[in-house]
């Protein structure tokens, strides 16, 4: 439980968090993407790779050594100087993690023992629920009242406890020495899915096909990623496929890689809005996010096999029904958020981060679909993959994200002018002299400083509403579509 609460938190740890860090290395704004994509690309690359690892070294070799280099990464974060330090202990941060977050899953979804097993999955979702929502909370609240390198030290301690339990008290297991190891496979989806990653984030910040070096990235990726489907179908696997003839886990690892991508969305810009536009810190709008975390958290334990003798839910017909409700849900409370203005309260903001709360617990249904059947000795393979697939969807979500937010934002002085009047309050002192010659043009003999960064600011709130609204809705209407794809879980494995 511990390496996957560290797990999940290292990945949920906010931008406006890296944003701190970012004001201390000395870097730029597009340096704290890099901070959260340095960990979450090579772990999800990493990941699918884990099930083949354990089979060959075994359970208690990857146990000692995954911890041992997420513990490295995490030190390394704590102590970083510039922002390259950081981002290569973030990439060995997300080395480590993959093999921890593929085998803390797999031992709770299988290997903790057949009589144990609902108890498993039910810790999972519950540790995995609120470790992977607190994140935002705990990195916003630590960097403001202490200090960022906290959050990475405080986890290294905590997974250096967890390792020193493994070491101490798990048995060990025998690897098969016999077993094969596709590392061409391995390099071309690197080469393929990690490379398009960081085209994305690249692209974004370089204008796109205006940079050679986006281009080059592009190609290389699509190269890449046609020559790995060409050896997947041809050459040893890269991962058992025994677990795809489970067809409600096959369903359940596309409906959360699909709609995890929309729910990311909204992850990516609350934070950042409520900076920027609602006037919060990062310790302030760590409350209501905790409230976000406990509403999700809350809701899964209701529906938790093991540690909830009267949980809910317990077929997969009720629960395909619970997951379609979660997604709908936070679609339409996604459309709410996106009847906003530059005057939204933080009252507002908190009850809908409730409800996306609420409705997130909901949809972890999946989780416990995906697991309901699958053999113990495929669960790490399993969990490999559904993890891998989810923390792809949040690299392929950001940068969407970030690429709706440069389109939003980029508009002219007439796009913004006509709200400044109403709804920056901010202004209002300045009515008076400027009657109305602010939209008029920046001849007026009534200029001042003063008034020229009240303006700008105010544009720039409204930019930064109209982003908000843009991908808001997009992500509303994405998961009120994606509410049937729970249905597709097939009766015939239906079991309490």
């Amino acid at each position: 439980m511990a390496m996957l609460f560290c797990y999940a938190i290292a990945g949920a740890i906010g931008v406006p968090a890296h944003n701190y860090a970012r004001g201390y290395l000395g870097g730029t704004p597009h340096h704290s993407l890099w901070y959260m994509n340095a960990f979450l690309i090579p772990m999800s690359l990493i990941m699918i790779f884990v099930g083949n690892l354990t089979k060959k070294f075994g359970r208690k070799t990857m146990a000692t050594y995954g911890p041992v280099v997420f513990i490295i990464g995490l030190v390394g974060a704590a102590i970083a100087t510039d922002s390259l330090a950081l981002i290569i202990s973030r990439i060995v941060q997300g080395a480590g993690a993959a093999v921890c977050g593929g085998l803390a899953g797999g031992f709770l979804n299988g290997g903790i023992g057949k009589q144990q097993s609902d108890i498993g999955k039910g810790l999972f979702v519950v540790t995995f629920a609120f470790s992977a929502t607190i994140g935002v909370a705990y990195g916003g609240a630590i960097s403001w009242y202490f200090s960022w390198r906290i959050i990475y030290a405080s986890l290294a301690l905590i997974q250096f406890i967890s390792w020193f339990l493994i070491f101490r008290y798990l048995p060990k297991d025998q690897g098969d020495e016999n077993a094969s190891l596709d590392w061409i496979t391995f390099i071309l989806c690197s080469a393929g899915f990690g490379t398009f990653s960081i085209s994305l984030i690249y692209g974004n910040q370089h204008e796109w096909f205006q940079s050679k070096t986006y281009i080059l990235l592009l190609a290389i990726s699509i190269i890449g990623l046609i020559l790995f489907f060409i050896r997947f179908s041809s050459s040893p696997p890269l991962l058992n496929p025994k677990v795809f003839s489970d067809i409600n886990f096959v369903i359940s690892s596309i409906n959360i890689s699909v709609i995890l991508f929309s729910v990311y969305l909204i992850f990516a810009i609350v934070p950042e809005f409520m900076i920027s536009v609602t006037h919060n810190t990062i310790a302030t709008y760590s409350g209501p996010f905790f409230l976000f975390s406990a509403a999700s958290t809350i809701t899964i334990y209701i529906f938790a096999p093991g540690i909830n003798t009267h949980y809910l839910a317990r077929t997969v017909k009720s629960r395909r029904v619970m997951s379609s409700l979660g997604v709908i849900g936070f679609g339409l409370t996604s459309l709410w958020m996106a009847q906003t203005s530059s005057a939204q309260s933080n009252q507002t903001i908190t009850i809908q981060l409730i409800l996306l709360g609420i409705s997130f617990g909901f949809f972890f249904h999946e989780f416990l679909m995906a697991f309901a059947t699958i053999p113990a000795e495929l669960a790490t393979t399993a969990s490999s993959i559904t993890l891998f697939g989810g923390n792809l969807a949040k690299v392929f979500g950001g940068a969407l994200s970030g690429g709706i937010d440069t389109v939003s934002t980029q508009g002219s002085w007439e796009r913004f002018r006509s709200h400044i009047n109403q709804t920056s309050i901010g202004l209002e002192k300045f009515q008076a002299p400027l009657n109305n010659q602010m939209i008029e043009g920046i001849h007026a003999h009534n200029w001042n400083q003063a008034s020229l960064d009240m303006i700008n600011h105010s544009l720039s709130h409204q930019a930064a509403v109209v982003s908000y609204i843009n991908q808001a809705t997009l992500t509303g209407c994405l998961l009120i579509c994606f509410g049937a794809l729970p249905f597709l879980h097939r009766e015939r494995q239906d079991k309490a």
